[in-house]
């Protein structure tokens, strides 16, 4: 690409971006009056102690953000793009390690300065590719005054970050979520800890649970630093769908209740992993496994071996699990189900799943995700189907962008 051009697109993206800046800030009231309608005392002033202070995260990352943008246009080549991933993602590692057998190690500090260095340049080639992919799949739109260059709008925009956490909370006697609140990046687990006893303390009527987020669609939006490459590049088309559905009919009814919400996350979990599927088809993995060499051809193919038990399905068996617990409810039986969920959960746990504490609030929240097992709307299969009727991902996202309530799904689903 000439400089022309490329001045050319950082202008326009930078011009998106003021436009989209205008929106977050329209999204930070809406997710402000939110938050102060949470479900008691004990939560809100347990969250206000530790909130997530939108303005001064925006105030710092916007502008620097796009500072590095500009100066990119200027910027010599910073090296082999693929290298680069690999070393961020190898410290990522590296520091998970570090971080679980000495917190206090200079070693650990050296690998996440490192780290942190090659944050910048990680999160530039990341949105590159990934606005390719969007491309690709004919996201782009055509905003006024730039309407010739076919930009992708709001411009692919992630910060790497230390991961927030939310604390979510239920009543214990039905899944329901009452409240969710955005807590401070960082915020340690002892701390959690002590904020979801402290809000079962004060009202022995709820549960509560502190999550970790992989990403908030702040704008940028803030991605946990420490995921796994497959894993983040997930989160940021998921995080990136967030910021387009906010200039679509689904996108805005997004605090309308719960089944708003349900559609929205639903719908940007299922086009992200679309969309991260086509991103490793393209790019690859980090680190591609040897090639293996093709085994001799056999005379008698080999007997299959005598099958086993049937490999532990997670998905299926949390959505029983909460057939059973919301029928324990129902009835009344709150203890008989937070007995059961922790039997279940230690049973996950020896299968390999590690589920730090399952209760109402953990399904209340990832209930919302209705393509995932703590699901049972009939939304996520729903929009699977939608999937499937799509020729392309970028297909099934702009569907789903007029979709505002369950039925209007349903009607569209039976009408082909």
């Amino acid at each position: 690409m000439t400089y022309h051009n490329r001045a050319v697109r950082y202008i326009a993206a930078a011009y998106a971006a003021c436009l989209t800046f205008l929106s977050a800030i329209a999204l930070i009231g809406a997710v402000v009056l939110f938050e102060e309608t949470g479900p008691d005392s004990a939560a809100e002033a347990a969250a206000d102690r530790h909130a997530f202070n939108f303005v001064t995260w925006e105030l710092e990352k916007f502008p620097q953000k796009w500072l590095y943008k500009i100066g990119d246009a200027f910027r010599d080549d910073e090296g082999n793009d693929d290298e680069v991933l690999r070393r961020y993602f190898a410290l990522s590692e590296e520091i998970n390690r570090l971080a679980a057998e000495d917190p206090a190690s200079g070693e650990l500090a050296d690998a996440t300065d490192e780290r942190r260095g090659l944050e910048a340049r990680v999160e530039d080639i990341i949105e590159g590719r990934v606005t390719s992919i969007l491309e690709e799949e004919g996201m782009a739109l055509r905003p006024p005054i730039f309407s010739d260059l076919g930009i992708i709008f709001p411009p692919v925009d992630f910060e790497l970050d230390e991961p927030v956490r939310v604390l979510a909370v239920s009543a214990r006697d039905r899944i329901q979520l009452e409240g969710s609140h955005l807590l401070s990046p960082g915020l340690d687990r002892e701390t959690a800890l002590d904020i979801e006893s402290e809000v079962e303390a004060e009202d022995e009527g709820v549960s509560a649970l502190v999550v970790v987020s992989g990403g908030v669609a702040t704008y940028p939006a803030t991605v946990n630093a420490g995921r796994s490459y497959e894993s983040l590049i997930d989160t940021v088309f998921h995080e990136w769908l967030h910021h387009y559905l906010a200039f679509f009919p689904l996108g805005r009814s997004y605090f309308e209740g719960d089944e708003a919400r349900t559609l929205n996350e639903s719908a940007a979990n299922i086009g992200g992993r679309e969309f991260a599927r086509l991103y490793f088809e393209k790019y690859g993995p980090l680190n591609p496994p040897p090639p293996t060499p093709s085994p001799e051809p056999s005379p008698t193919p080999e007997p299959e071996p005598p099958s086993g038990e049937e490999p532990f399905d997670l998905t299926a068996a949390m959505r029983a699990l909460r057939v059973e617990v919301e029928a324990l409810l129902a009835d009344e039986e709150v203890e008989e189900a937070e007995t059961l969920m922790e039997e279940k959960r230690q049973e996950f746990e020896g299968e390999g799943y590690f589920i730090r504490r399952l209760n109402q609030a953990y399904f209340a929240f990832y209930g919302f995700y209705a393509d995932t097992g703590a699901s049972i709307d009939p939304i996520g299969p729903n929009f699977e189907t939608l999937l499937e009727r799509s020729e392309t991902p970028g297909e099934f996202v702009r569907t789903a962008q007029a979709i505002t309530s369950r039925a209007e799904l349903e009607a569209l689903l039976a009408a082909d």
